[in-house]
């Protein structure tokens, strides 16, 4: 049972410059960024992020989000280090697979919801220290 890769997602501190640097480097289009507010799990402040996708030349999508406030997953896991944090792939249900996650062991240490998708993350020592994410696309 392979999973569809969608993106890799970096966390940065300046989305702006990094962006601009992937744009004029390598050529990657950006969408463009998105400010998203989440309510915090625990009941603290809101997690607020910048985030933007952008496309290699072969179609590859690369994900980057910047923390503006609150503990948000990057933040919760990886605190200000910038690079890779998670790698997304693209489920058909969502529901379906947290629970056969569940079964076997791995702890689910974030979830939202955006017009585009829903998701959660998930991580455990196994998967060499990035999180990984499990995306179900609206209308997939």
């Amino acid at each position: 049972m392979a999973m569809d890769l969608l993106h890799l997602g970096f966390a940065v501190r300046d989305i702006e410059t990094t962006t601009k640097a992937y744009r004029d480097l390598f050529g990657v289009a950006w969408a463009p960024i998105a400010r998203y507010v989440l309510p915090d799990p625990d009941g603290g402040a809101d997690q607020v992020s910048l985030v933007t996708h952008g496309h290699t030349g072969d179609g590859v999508e690369i994900e980057m989000v910047q923390t503006v406030s609150g503990q948000t997953v990057d933040a919760r896991w990886f605190g200000d280090r910038e690079g890779l944090s998670h790698i997304a792939f693209k489920v058909e249900d969502l529901a379906a697979e947290r629970a056969r996650l569940a079964v076997l062991g791995v702890e689910i240490v974030g979830e939202g919801s955006a017009p585009r998708a829903d998701w959660f993350f998930v991580r455990d020592e196994r998967l060499g220290g990035a999180l990984v994410q499990l995306v179900q696309l609206r209308g997939s």
